[in-house]
């Protein structure tokens, strides 16, 4: 029979119902609610007549007994319906393909979700190994810094340890000489006695910067005026200097005596290097063909291994010229040096009768073989030396290879090169 007010029940459907009406199905049988009615079964099961009672009592008690027995009855009911409810559910392949499916969506969101914390773990820890790695660069150039800072400052302090000491010795060494006894004041001493040069000396040592006991130091003469084995000597004049020096630091003025010493340091500074390009210039002036053939003719008449070589021959160009600037030693090595090397085979022949000058430094040791490599007078020297220590009786290759080992920078075959050479143009000249 059919439910007296209720609407048919879902279908149950085949493999391919929608999940939708599965569900539906299975939900009106979890909240189905029996219609049937126990009340009959229960009285019989109970044995009890309500009609038959004695009482009003003893009719009332029969009725509670068969309600309890009847909704036991539906309780059961429904218990026997719930399970068969749950048993299909169990057993139902299409909720279990949805159970699978939610719990494989559920993995799923969780590995998204742990791989999604694990790279946002991986970008905390990049972004802070950068930052870290910037704090500590950071840290690392401030620390430089500050030992940059810290080494510059004990440069200065070096600096100004070292200008006053020299400043202490050069204004000892000036009063020493304007005042050979202490106890006799000459008649130029700038102090009346040691203790208040002393004084004013430590006044300016205290207060002056290192530029400024710089500027003191070089008028009074230099770090060259209290060397031992310097020609050169403190400047005893200065001293007034300095006093007038220590008398403005004293007063608290501006000292302008200072202002006039570096302005004079400066002015020498400035032509001192004036002088230096005007010699470069002189250096580099070119040279008439006079004094190009007068340089072939005494190099030809000055063969190399003589004393003092050079400055016979540029002796020899300057009485022959007569040019207004006299030409150096160092003007003709230079020039017979810039001839010999870019001068080729058959203009060697006419214009040098021997190898290169034997006055200029700084070659090449290592020289290949046909190379015109300048020798200088050093080498010259312990050339002669050693062919005067190995005589000719030894044994030709021992010989040369004992003279080439006296001889730094040179091997055999130059030694032997450099030895022909000698030989020919001194027979040239007795020619």
């Amino acid at each position: 029979s059919q439910p007296p007010s209720s609407g048919r029940p879902p279908l149950f459907g085949d493999d391919a119902t929608p999940l939708s009406q599965v569900h539906a199905f299975y939900d009106f049988w979890i909240h189905f609610d029996s219609w049937r009615d126990f009340t009959l079964k229960a009285a019989e099961e109970a044995e009890h007549d309500v009609d038959s009672a004695d009482c009003r009592e003893e009719k009332r008690w029969m009725k509670q007994e068969i309600d309890r027995k009847m909704k036991k009855m539906k309780r059961d009911e429904m218990a026997r319906v719930n399970s068969l409810v749950e048993r299909a559910m169990a057993v139902d392949p299409r909720l279990k393909r949805e159970k699978e499916r939610l719990v494989t969506e559920k993995k799923q969101k969780e590995e998204v979700k742990k791989k999604a914390e694990k790279e946002k773990a991986e970008k905390e820890r990049k972004e802070r190994e950068i930052m870290e790695k910037q704090m500590a660069t950071k840290k690392a150039e401030e620390e430089s810094k500050k030992k940059g800072a810290k080494k510059i400052k004990e440069q200065q302090k070096k600096q100004l340890r070292k200008a006053k000491q020299l400043f202490r010795k050069l204004s000892m060494s000036a009063y020493q000489a304007t005042n050979p006894n202490d106890n006799s004041i000459g008649n130029d001493a700038v102090w009346d006695d040691l203790e208040k040069m002393n004084d004013d000396i430590e006044l300016l040592c205290d207060k002056l910067s290192v530029m400024e006991l710089s500027s003191l130091n070089d008028i009074l003469g230099g770090p060259e005026a209290v060397e031992e084995d310097s020609n050169a000597s403190v400047c005893v004049e200065a001293l007034a200097e300095v006093k007038q020096c220590a008398e403005e630091t004293a007063a608290g003025a501006e000292r302008q005596s200072l202002v006039d010493i570096q302005q004079r340091n400066q002015a020498r500074k400035e032509a001192a290097e004036k002088a230096r390009v005007a010699k470069l210039a002189k250096a580099s002036s070119p040279w008439s063909k006079e004094e190009l053939s007068a340089l072939a003719k005494g190099v030809k008449k000055y063969p190399p291994g003589g004393s003092n070589r050079w400055d016979a021959i540029a002796s020899y160009i300057n009485n022959l010229c007569r040019q207004p600037d006299p030409r150096t030693k160092e003007d003709c090595i230079e020039k017979y040096n810039q001839i010999a090397s870019t001068a080729g085979p058959a203009s060697a022949e006419t214009t040098k009768p021997t190898p290169p000058a034997d006055a200029s430094s700084g070659g090449d040791s290592n020289v290949k073989d046909g190379d015109d490599e300048v020798w200088t007078e050093e080498q010259d020297a312990l050339l002669q030396e050693m062919l005067r220590k190995y005589p000719a009786s030894m044994e030709k290759n021992e010989r040369w290879k004992s003279i080439a080992k006296g001889v730094p920078g040179r091997n055999k075959k130059e030694c032997v090169q450099r030895f022909k050479a000698i030989r020919d143009a001194v027979r040239q000249g007795k020619n």
